[in-house]
């Protein structure tokens, strides 16, 4: 049968098909063709509302270099290799509820694996020799998602922020640290807050209602050892690719570092935060990237933009 024919084939034979499918055949047939992908939303979407409701929550891991290939590991340790060209020349700045957002050269958007769902958002360019950390306060099909991507440098902190349908981004900075915040490799949203979390237990937030910064020292224990201070929403996970024995289930060699971007979860009462990595194994290694996501299969219309 030509190529030409795929998309001619029964809608409904093609139904019964997708239903049958896993999460990454669905991938697979998503991309095949509109009426394939058209064909795959019902069942994406089913595969997405179970990942929702389990109480885990599994999280799968996607490994990427400067090319299309890529591979996932499941939560079962199953590993496939797909070729996503999205993620050709792109780094993942942003993981959260299936979406990832992903900056190449200075276009900046949003990408779903899973069901090859993409939105473009207005061009951005960010500053060099920066660290790059951001976030959104909800999925990007939501009216109230706000896009936040930190760049910090020697002077302090430039936060970029865009609201759903807006077409230029508005710019924050923070420059009276005194030194205190460090690198930042977490950022969330809660309680309309974005909150970045630097590696040495500080914490730093900003409100875009009232354009306030604030910054605090993150104390472990419970609330009965330190009373009348403020209860950070999430757990932090630190060390997630070591903690899960990542290097291992990918099969990894010593030649091979890895700079990995975290993502948010909930997780009961409070989320989950995973921070951002770089694991490094010798001096002199192949470098890796890498992100941690939930496997979603959010669908969009197709006449949708931001």
């Amino acid at each position: 049968m030509a190529t030409g024919q795929w998309a001619d084939l029964p809608s409904e034979l093609i139904s019964l098909i997708a239903e049958r499918l896993g999460v990454i055949d669905l991938f697979s047939f998503s991309i095949v063709c509109k009426g394939w992908n058209s064909a795959a939303s019902t069942p994406s979407s089913q595969i997405s509302a179970q990942i929702i409701s389990s109480p885990s929550r599994a999280l799968w891991f996607l490994l990427y270099g400067k090319n299309s290939q890529c591979f996932l590991v499941s939560e079962t340790d199953k590993k496939y290799k797909v070729s996503i060209p999205e993620m050709n020349g792109a780094a993942c700045i942003a993981s959260k509820e299936g979406w990832l957002l992903l900056h190449r050269d200075d276009s900046l958007f949003f990408f779903c694996p899973f069901s090859a769902s993409k939105i473009d958002l207005p061009k951005f360019r960010k500053s060099e020799q920066c660290n790059v950390v951001a976030t959104f306060s909800a999925p990007p099909t939501s009216e109230d998602c706000i896009v936040a991507v930190a760049c910090q440098n020697a002077s302090g902190v430039d936060l970029h922020l865009l609201s759903r349908g807006a077409k230029e981004w508005t710019t924050h900075t923070c420059t009276h640290l005194n030194g205190l915040i460090k690198t930042i490799t977490g950022a969330a949203y809660a309680d309309n807050t974005f909150q970045f979390y630097d590696d040495k237990d500080r914490l730093l937030t900003f409100t875009p209602e009232n354009g306030k910064w604030k910054n605090y020292k993150i104390i472990f224990g419970s609330g009965e050892d330190h009373p009348n201070t403020e209860t950070v929403p999430f757990f932090l996970w630190r060390d997630s690719f070591k903690r899960c024995s990542m290097n291992e289930r990918l099969g990894l060699g010593e030649d091979v570092s890895v700079s990995t971007c975290g993502t948010v979860v909930p997780d009961g009462r409070h989320g989950k935060i995973l921070f951002n990595e770089s694991v490094s194994r010798q001096l002199k290694s192949r470098g890796l990237r890498g992100v941690w996501i939930e496997p979603r299969s959010p669908q969009i219309p197709p006449e949708m933009s931001w």
